[in-house]
């Protein structure tokens, strides 16, 4: 019988909890299609879990991308007057199309072709088929639906972006991603108060019609600690992984009752203490600007070939370690110091994987920069002809090599 670590969650009988209030943005039937007197616990198997050893990389350390890429590709997304992307915070990729949500100033989605071509961008609004102050995105590659979180709930739209549903929700969170009968969401501290005791947990899984079946891993933060990245899910292929900001583990979804413990991060004895966690956002910050730690903000891809695990340190003046472990070998490579080289000019920490590449984006800015110092060499590459400071970032898609 395997051996299962369940997470310990309260689930008190409502009569003898002091109930809450519930935001009166929901009402009564909205709360009562949640079923929240039939959720179940969250099962965490954890006996299968891999250490991931970190001591190699938490110090100042090189990355050749000579030895690191196999293949490399730049695709220049078309620029128009509507397609303008201030900031690429999520990107989305499936066969055929990439899909990009901005969370800058004007908050937009905007759908690609995988050749760079502009398709639409979904639009603006208080109408039905319009999406207001969208917070994420994602894809049901069964259904073919690109399906936008905002204050609406779920909007649904073909992947040229035609409206298909809106599904209103009666909670709040952070992240989301389709299952294979329902959803995952990565929920919000202190923003579900009419939830009762489920508030207090982190993973929600629901069925397709958003009833809650499972509820589990409590907040490990304060609720004045705002302070983390733009997604803590990835999908690749039917593997949904997820993890939470300031965490050392890294899980994937097995069932609608039962996840599994993927991986631990070992960070010795340079890792954030936990019982920094306590305190608000301020405080935090200024523990990490000034202490040698290391911490991992859930940011986890995987494609056919590799993993790929980003962790952070304040008191390096904002570092960025990349880390990539190959699936076969199990072996790790990564640093935060990338060296470039005349066939891998330029180079992005990706956002999202497909088969067996991962895939970043670089801003027109950087692109700029490239071609001023290059001088008269600029002529050489083609790829970034007409690309100025007003020109959306560019795709990059890379293969890597086996690590030995």
């Amino acid at each position: 019988m395997k051996k299962i670590a369940l997470i310990c969650v309260i689930f008190l009988c409502l009569g003898c909890s002091e109930r809450k209030s519930h935001s009166p943005k929901f009402t009564e039937e909205q709360i009562a299609q949640l079923s929240l007197n039939n959720v179940k616990p969250l099962q965490i198997y954890a006996e299968n879990s891999t250490e991931i050893e970190l001591k190699n990389f938490l110090s100042e350390k090189e990355i050749s991308l000579t030895e690191l890429i196999d293949s490399v590709e730049f695709i220049p997304l078309q620029t128009t007057k509507e397609s303008l992307i201030a900031e690429v915070n999520k990107l989305v990729c499936v066969e055929n199309y990439f899909f990009i949500f901005d969370s800058d100033i004007g908050k937009n989605v905007f759908i690609f072709s995988d050749d760079g071509t502009f398709i639409k961008k979904i639009p603006i609004g208080q109408g039905p088929e319009e999406i207001y102050n969208p917070a994420d995105i994602a894809v049901d590659e069964e259904q073919n639906h690109l399906i936008v979180y905002n204050r609406k709930g779920l909007s649904f739209y073909d992947y040229h972006g035609n409206f298909v549903k809106r599904e209103p929700l009666p909670f709040n969170f952070k992240n989301f991603r389709v299952l294979p009968n329902g959803f995952l969401f990565i929920t919000v501290s202190n923003r579900n108060d009419h939830m009762e005791e489920i508030s207090e947990m982190q993973v929600l899984i629901t069925d397709k019609n958003f009833r809650i079946i499972t509820a589990g891993l409590p907040f490990h933060y304060s609720n004045t600690l705002n302070y983390g990245t733009t997604d803590y899910t990835s999908s690749f292929e039917t593997k949904v992984n997820f993890s939470f900001k300031f965490y050392d583990k890294v899980y994937q979804y097995l069932d609608t009752i039962s996840i599994q413990e993927k991986y631990r991060l070992n960070f010795s004895n340079k890792g954030l203490p936990f019982r920094y966690l306590e305190m608000n956002t301020s405080e935090v910050l200024k523990i990490l600007k000034d202490n040698d730690y290391y911490f991992f903000m859930g940011e986890f891809l995987e494609n056919n070939t590799h993993e790929c695990f980003i962790l952070y340190n304040h008191n390096k003046k904002g570092f960025k370690t990349l880390i990539f472990r190959d699936k076969l070998s199990r072996k790790l490579r990564g640093g935060n110091k990338i060296l470039l080289d005349g066939d891998i000019p330029l180079f992005s920490f990706p956002l999202a994987s497909h088969k067996n590449e991962f895939i970043g984006t670089i801003n027109s800015y950087a692109i700029h920069n490239y071609l001023s110092n290059m001088g008269k060499g600029k002529e050489k590459n083609t790829v970034f002809t007409g690309i100025d400071d007003d020109s959306n970032p560019i795709i990059i898609k890379y293969k890597l090599k086996g690590i030995n």
